[in-house]
């Protein structure tokens, strides 16, 4: 089975479900996709997470997709895909390479987007990231530079003229 096959199965090809009034404390690791549409409180790792717009999760997850529509405390990292729904509440970062934020959704954290090979490779080409983009360049002396070369003189400056006698 291709992986897209995996998370295309609708709501019949759900593997494991939390319902509406169900509440669960725990770690849970599932082969498959995992709906949640009570409470969780724990760790969630699976293929696919589904959050219903009644659930509440307060957990660390990692699924390789993820659709929200209810509420999450916690961080979210699903490298494929997550798609947040205009009933969603994220408190947490979320970690992921295809974002889908709806009006009126709430996120509030960190949000990482990328491939992490891309993320090292950028790091090594900036020295570590240690100095940031501009690679320690001091900008007030490449302005100056610029300044006492261009005729005008300074950024904001009128060109003098000679005095007429």
């Amino acid at each position: 089975m291709s992986k897209k096959e995996k998370y295309d199965r609708g709501s019949s090809g759900v593997h494991s479900i939390i319902g509406e009034g169900s509440s669960f404390e725990g770690n849970i690791d599932v082969d498959g996709s995992l709906r949640v549409d009570g409470v969780f409180k724990g760790t969630i790792k699976c293929d696919a997470f589904y959050v219903g717009r009644s659930a509440e999760v307060t957990a660390e997850i990692q699924a390789n997709k993820s659709v929200v529509g209810g509420k999450i405390k916690g961080n979210l990292v699903s490298p494929m895909e997550v798609v947040v729904e205009e009933t969603a509440q994220i408190i947490g970062d979320v970690t992921t390479e295809s974002l889908t934020v709806a009006e009126k959704a709430v996120v509030h954290g960190r949000i990482d987007m990328g491939k992490a090979d891309v993320y090292k490779n950028r790091l090594n080409e900036l020295g570590g990231g240690a100095k940031g983009a501009d690679n320690g360049k001091q900008h007030g002396s490449d302005e100056k530079k610029a300044a006492d070369k261009h005729p005008e003189g300074k950024k904001g400056e009128a060109a003098k003229t000679p005095e007429k006698k």
